[in-house]
């Protein structure tokens, strides 16, 4: 009973203590501090994809070896124990010294029979076409393809990490804008109030700055909303627990030294996906020579060590043992199989054809890609660029329509206007910068240096 009320009132405790947490503002819960270099380093470590991506790298490293090629000996052994009980019945001839044959029965019920026989054998394929040789080599090269897959997943990665950052980067901004414009819609609020009461104000300014109060009231609790939900966003692409709260470092240092010509010259060289389809091309070629050497005759050695015994209770052989090595040598050719080798050749050849043609495929969108990415990094630049002149401007601007309504000599319609326009013109900048920062990832990524950009 004890134990019954200790429970309970340890229950109530965390129920209370959960209710009182609950009301605690978001922004007292913000205790920690996010970067991107640490949103990207949780990800590599905790990232699901990545860690089905490194699994599949891990089987292929396991499945690249000579022996899962035919390239080494196959050895196995055997053995094994026999007992018979039988009703026999044997009727045996004879002949004597003047070439008189004669016979002789024999029956004895429950004879007895025992043999026991092991054996070690070992194969060896010495020649198959090269065939081996060319199935060994294209194990290697769907381990260096996985190879490249895991990184290209790892740039996937901290690309969609960078993206989901920079939009908590984003909603974090808006909600503190959010913020500043509630107060300054507070302010005014109170100002016209004191304003009426000496007879500067009418009755329907107060309603004006009550109403956009109330809007800009709305307007933060829905960007606090969309900040909490794009850190539920990024906390699942690093793998971490949905319910963490933190905030975000917001500062951006934009590269200068990215031009387009080298950057389409390492997005040709670089890129994973182009590697990776090479890689597949590379490996058609060896599948269709593993097809070809199908056509080879095949050389096998074998050798074998054996012992057998045989006891037999009644028979002409009461008993047998056989100790020795056998060693041997068997050739196989396929003469013909119903054409079945000439049409995977040619299917062998079309496969590299197509594998050959989609590289070329590949190549051509990706220039095409590396420019357009190029083009749109450059133009996105430019406006972060008059989307900053317009900010100085638009803070000029209110702060000189501010100064004017302290004075009256601008109404609440005007202020109303400036500060609605100051918050837009806030917005747009903020999400011009993180959006020029995401295009230059972006184009890091095509290039093959997001990684070691990355870890600068």
């Amino acid at each position: 009973m004890k134990k019954y009320k200790y429970a309970m009132m340890m229950l109530i405790c965390m129920l209370a203590f959960d209710g009182i947490a609950q009301d605690i503002p978001v922004e007292a819960q913000l205790t920690e501090k996010m970067s991107l270099k640490k949103a990207m380093e949780i990800a590599m470590l905790n990232n699901y994809d990545i860690k089905i991506a490194k699994a599949s790298l891990e089987k292929t490293d396991n499945s690249a070896f000579v022996g899962n090629a035919g390239l080494l000996p196959s050895i196995t052994a055997s053995g094994g124990a026999e007992h018979a009980s039988n009703n026999t019945e044997m009727e045996l001839m004879s002949m004597n010294s003047a070439g008189e044959s004669s016979s002789e029965t024999i029956e004895m019920n429950g004879a007895r029979s025992t043999t026991y026989d092991a054996n070690v054998r070992m194969d060896y394929v010495l020649f198959d076409g090269l065939g081996n040789v060319y199935t060994y080599r294209k194990l290697k090269g769907e381990n260096e393809k996985e190879q490249i897959l895991y990184r290209q997943q790892m740039e996937n990665t901290m690309l969609e990490v960078a993206e989901l950052y920079y939009e908590v980067c984003r909603n974090q901004q808006s909600w503190s804008l959010a913020k500043q414009t509630l107060k300054i819609s507070h302010d005014r609020y109170q100002r016209v109030k004191d304003q009426k009461e000496v007879g500067q104000a009418s009755r329907l300014d107060i309603l004006n700055a009550e109403v956009d109060q109330n809007a800009d009231s709305t307007s933060l609790l829905q960007a606090e909303q969309n900040y909490l939900m794009a850190i539920k966003n990024l906390n699942v692409a690093m793998g971490i627990s949905v319910d963490q709260n933190y905030s975000v470092d917001e500062a951006i240092v934009f590269r200068d030294d990215l031009d387009q010509q080298t950057v389409v010259q390492s997005v040709m060289v670089n890129n994973a996906g182009l590697l990776s389809q090479k890689k597949q091309e590379d490996i058609s070629e060896l599948e269709m020579k593993i097809t070809k050497a199908n056509k080879s005759p095949e050389l096998s050695a074998y050798g074998s060590y054996g012992y057998s015994t045989t006891d037999n209770e009644v028979g002409q052989l009461l008993y047998n043992k056989n100790v020795g090595l056998t060693v041997g040598l068997t050739a196989t050719f396929n003469v013909f199989n119903g054409r079945q080798q000439r049409i995977a050749e040619k299917n062998a050849k079309l496969d590299l054809y197509s594998e050959q043609e989609r590289t070329k495929q590949f190549e051509s969108q990706l220039e095409r890609d590396a420019v357009n990415a190029y083009i749109d990094y450059d133009y996105k630049r430019k406006i972060v660029n008059l989307q900053e002149t317009s900010l100085k401007q638009a803070e000029l601007n209110f702060e000189t329509t501010k100064e004017m309504f302290a004075l009256g000599k601008v109404n609440s319609i005007e202020f109303r206007t400036a500060q609605e326009n100051l918050l837009t013109v806030a917005n747009n900048y903020n999400a011009a910068q993180f959006d020029a920062k995401v295009a230059e990832l972006n184009l890091l990524q095509l290039s093959g240096m997001l990684l070691s950009d990355s870890r600068e």
